[in-house]
C-alpha cells in the first residue's frame, strides 16, 4: 500500500505531494494505491480533489484500476 497526500508533523505518507505545489490543496491523505490479490493494482480517492487516471476523473470515495503506463494526475 502507497498513501499519497500531504506530510504534517502527525502525519506521515509514502508520496508527498505539497512537494510539487500548492501544500494547502492537497488532503492530507488524497489517494492509497493497493495491490490486490490478483496483481491489479487500484488506486482509491480519499480526499475531496479530483485525482485523474489517464485524463478520467475519479471523484472522493471512488476507486480505479491502475494499468501499466497508467498516468496518474492530483487536480489543486
Amino acid at each position: 500500500q502507497i498513501t499519497l497526500g500531504r506530510a504534517t508533523k502527525d502525519n506521515q505518507i509514502d508520496v508527498d505531494l505539497a512537494l510539487e505545489g500548492p501544500a494547502w490543496k492537497i488532503s492530507r491523505k488524497q489517494g492509497v494505491i493497493k495491490l490486490k490479490n490478483n496483481g491489479d493494482f487500484f488506486i482509491a480517492n480519499e480526499g475531496r480533489r479530483p485525482i485523474y487516471i489517464d485524463g478520467r476523473p475519479v471523484l472522493g470515495g471512488n476507486k480505479w484500476k491502475l494499468n501499466n503506463n497508467s498516468v496518474v494526475e492530483v487536480s489543486w
